[in-house]
């Protein structure tokens, strides 16, 4: 289990890594804001178009081979990029990046729930859904330091290395009996494609995630170009923000497994985020009561992966769809984290950030819908 979030915190640090650079590598690329964007958006690509197809071969041959051929990916495009001389270049190695996130991240949900038992299930779920967040504020804690004494591309060159100690860590922790399906390519994503509960926990993870996104793209820009800060200060606000999420994710382990029901976890929580939002998107508040705005965000907002990745493995058509069931989860929410902060930022430099207020606000209301659909079918399972 240790092993498998280990290469989790190693995904979730390939997002960490990037927006704390945003600003150097737009001066040394000469982009736009929206080119930028992309940069830090290229990751989800693959996911957003691959993702279940990633959960449906890790069923059928086997979770671990898919976890370190991820791990295998992301070393490749993180060594690519440390040596792209143009911004082309840099894109690839970003696809590339993205292709074995979502490989790991996959099969990680599977791996995890194959190791423990059912008992231990809530809060074994609540530890890996730590994987974005601890991962992710490790690597801004990381870049905050090595951007002020060296260059992003030794950035890049140490996530690359991290991968391959984490490939030969998974390789040689994680058993090779892991599932392997007997169930048809084909059978085992249109089961899952026709399964309402696994549509609902995508709708539900695609809307949180979708904001998560735009705040962790844009932050370090915020304090750095709107507020006059260093890259040092967009970079240590930023990974607290993102730090804040773990004890928020852990809440969401403890609840789970005090009998508290996931479909009012994600309905409460997308209810605070919305709130949290406009304090922080509004220019209403003094500086600090935005940025505790964005910290109320991230930390309540953190219940929901738990309740998301517990509800793969408890409500996945059967044991064989897990995989299936997380990359259609994934895939989803690949998508919104591509989109989120493109159309924030779109919106952001025409009208201003406080007019980007209403597309997180409409993310949360899909988070929240889905949440209220999962509630019907929690009471007709408690009712069986």
């Amino acid at each position: 289990m240790w092993a498998v979030f280990a290469g989790g915190l190693v995904a979730g640090a390939y997002i960490g890594k990037v927006p704390p650079a945003l600003p150097i590598l737009r001066a040394d690329f000469d982009l736009t804001l929206i080119e930028t964007g992309y940069i830090a958006t290229m990751l989800n690509v693959m996911g957003g178009a691959v993702g279940m197809f990633a959960g449906i071969f890790s069923d059928r041959f086997g979770h671990k081979r898919i976890a370190l051929g991820g791990l295998a990916l992301m070393a490749a495009g993180g060594l690519l990029g440390a040596l792209a001389p143009g911004y082309a270049l840099l894109l690839l190695s970003r696809f590339l990046e993205g292709a074995g996130f979502i490989m790991m991240t996959v099969a990680g949900v599977a791996l995890i729930a194959h190791a423990v038992s059912s008992a231990e299930r809530p809060k074994a779920m609540a530890l890996w859904s730590c994987y974005m967040p601890a991962g992710g504020s490790l690597a801004m804690l990381a870049a905050s330091l090595a951007l002020a004494e060296f260059d992003w591309r030794s950035l890049w060159i140490l996530m690359s290395a991290l991968s391959i100690a984490s490939f030969a860590f998974v390789a040689r922790s994680v058993p090779p009996r892991a599932s392997r399906s007997t169930v048809g390519l084909l059978r085992l994503g249109a089961e899952s494609l026709a399964h309402p509960a696994g549509l609902l926990l995508c709708l539900s993870f695609a809307g949180y995630v979708a904001q998560w996104a735009a705040f962790m793209t844009w932050l370090p820009t915020f304090v750095i170009g709107e507020r006059g800060g260093s890259t040092t200060l967009g970079a240590l606000l930023t990974a607290l923000w993102v730090g804040i999420n773990v004890p928020g994710v852990l809440l969401g382990g403890w609840l789970m497994a005090h009998g508290a029901r996931r479909s009012r976890m994600i309905v409460l929580a997308s209810g605070i985020q919305a709130l949290a939002a406009a304090g922080a998107f509004l220019d209403v508040l003094p500086d600090w009561g935005r940025y505790l705005s964005c910290l109320a965000f991230s930390f309540f907002g953190g219940v929901i992966p738990t309740a998301v990745f517990s509800g793969v493995a408890a409500l996945a058509r059967t044991p064989q769809h897990i995989g299936t069931t997380n990359g259609m989860v994934m895939q989803a929410s690949q998508l919104t984290q591509f989109v989120s902060p493109i159309v924030v930022a779109w919106i952001a430099a025409r009208l201003g950030w406080g007019a980007s207020l209403s597309v997180m606000l409409a993310f949360a209301a899909c988070a929240a819908a889905g949440g209220l659909a999962i509630a019907r079918i929690e009471r007709s399972k408690m009712s069986a």
